[in-house]
């Protein structure tokens, strides 16, 4: 509750500053470790995940010290190979893993609700709710999968809820909760998919 209250204060102070705030970002750090992001629309969201650096490689490169390469040996040259940035979980995230999955946008809440395996595949289910006046047709969502460890394994777009057409009872409706249909995803290992860290952003609502 005092988190809630805390969000809600910082958001109205925003806003009242908008004229000299409107283009910056601010970030908190809550009581409980977490940290929230506000944005300029007057949103906030966790902050969960950090960038960090790669590890450098060293690869030896054969260089030859004279033409004649018959008769003089080769000499090995070390060279650095520069790996992409690797994304990952904080350790606030990874230790409190209720913050990855629910999303909510435009009046609409996704959290994830289950997770199940068929073979290598994985089955994902949701439960929706919605505040909003709109009759809704499609979610979807941007779904970010991550191992144990923290680290990002895989990013993937789910439509976790369609309505079918011309059925208006499969509408997501104001004042509704409803659970989605079993959606299946390869290429997560399971091994590293114990804690069943996901992280959820709305990106699509489509409605009538």
């Amino acid at each position: 509750m005092q988190t809630s209250l805390r969000l809600s204060a910082l958001s109205s102070l925003l806003l009242l500053t908008s004229s000299v705030m409107a283009a910056d970002v601010a970030q908190i750090t809550l009581e409980n470790g977490a940290q929230v992001r506000l944005k300029d629309d007057f949103t906030w969201e966790y902050v969960i995940t950090e960038t960090k650096a790669a590890p450098t490689a060293l690869a030896a490169t054969a260089v030859s010290t004279s033409s004649n390469i018959a008769s003089v040996p080769s000499v090995a040259l070390a060279t650095q190979t520069v790996a992409a940035p690797v994304t990952t979980l904080t350790a606030t995230a990874i230790a409190q893993p209720e913050l990855l999955g629910s999303t909510g946008k435009d009046g609409i809440k996704v959290s994830f609700a289950e997770g199940q395996w068929k073979g290598d595949k994985l089955g994902l289910s949701f439960d929706l709710a919605s505040t909003s006046n709109e009759h809704v047709t499609l979610v979807e969502v941007e779904a970010s999968f991550f191992a144990d460890n923290g680290t990002l394994l895989k990013t993937e777009k789910l439509e976790v809820w369609e309505a079918i057409f011309r059925m208006p009872e499969t509408y997501l409706r104001k004042g509704e909760q409803r659970k989605s249909s079993v959606i299946w995803v390869e290429g997560i290992d399971k091994a590293q998919w114990q804690k069943q860290l996901i992280n959820l952003k709305i990106t699509e609502i489509n409605s009538r």
